[in-house]
């Protein structure tokens, strides 16, 4: 869910526009800013990838940073990517946030408000945003215990595919023969449905999936169903095309209706704080 927001945001253009007397627009090509956001913030990142990696800290953690870092081009020469795991926002007397930013080498670093590119998603004290991985922390807690068990299960399940019984008893020699035997003949993808000859008055009892197997599986179709519904995304864009969507025929309305109830949500966040 986050690449699909992410990529998708990023594959979007950044223009600066200028409003026209007749109510019009047109490219601000020669505006300052215009580079910056349009073809490259910094000196080591293009334009999507700037926004690639900021969309991506916004849909994970609620806030994306970025130093607004003066120079040749103007006020914001370069746009900086802060890791939101190092940054600590404090409310000043005057209401404003101040920004703690904890370097690679350990010291701190202290920005203002006009320093900082701040974007933040969904906040309970106008601040800082709230962490999307935290809100969805039991769906994606139960997520990755099922995956956990799902992993273990087909690495160390030792319950057989079937078994071979039979009315008499059989003795330890005999019964590790035909086991041998059996193994030896059909094991593996290359001896698959050759034709079984028993002996010993031996038959084959095939052993199906139990319904705790079929639960578990459909634990894990809802759980990807629950995770999307956190990030807004609708299933078909995660390639989950099991359940019919409600939003209409054709590929064509589909995008349409991503956009419009989920991208939109994520246009805002980074429009806004750049007017600002």
């Amino acid at each position: 869910c986050v690449k699909v927001i992410a990529e998708t945001l990023a594959s979007v253009p950044l223009p600066i526009y200028r409003r026209l007397p007749n109510g019009g627009k047109e490219r601000a090509t020669n505006h300052p800013l215009y580079r910056v956001l349009h073809d490259k913030p910094n000196s080591f990142q293009t334009a999507f990838d700037f926004k690639l990696m900021l969309q991506g800290h916004l849909s994970l953690r609620g806030n994306a940073y970025a130093h607004i870092l003066p120079g040749p081009r103007g006020f914001a020469d370069q746009l900086i990517p802060l890791h939101p795991d190092r940054v600590a926002v404090e409310k000043m007397a005057d209401g404003t946030p101040r920004y703690k930013y904890r370097e690679d080498n350990g010291t701190q670093v202290t920005y203002l408000q006009d320093e900082i590119l701040h974007l933040r998603g969904m906040s309970d004290n106008g601040y800082t945003g709230l962490s999307t991985i935290a809100m969805m922390q039991d769906s994606i807690g139960l997520s990755l215990a099922a995956e956990g068990y799902g992993s273990r299960f087909f690495r160390q399940d030792a319950r057989p595919g079937g078994v071979l019984q039979t009315a008499g008893k059989l003795s330890q020699q005999a019964a590790a023969r035909i086991a041998r035997d059996w193994t030896a003949i059909h094991a593996g993808y290359t001896n698959a449905h050759k034709v079984v000859v028993l002996d010993e008055g031996l038959s084959w009892q095939a052993v199906g999936m139990t319904s705790e197997d079929a639960q578990f599986l459909q634990t894990r179709q809802f759980q990807v169903t629950d995770i999307a519904r956190g990030f807004r995304v609708p299933l078909f864009m995660i390639q989950e095309t099991e359940k019919q969507t409600s939003w209409g025929t054709g590929i064509e309305q589909l995008g349409i209706a991503f956009i419009a109830s989920t991208m939109m949500t994520w246009f805002r966040p980074w429009e806004q704080p750049i007017n600002a």
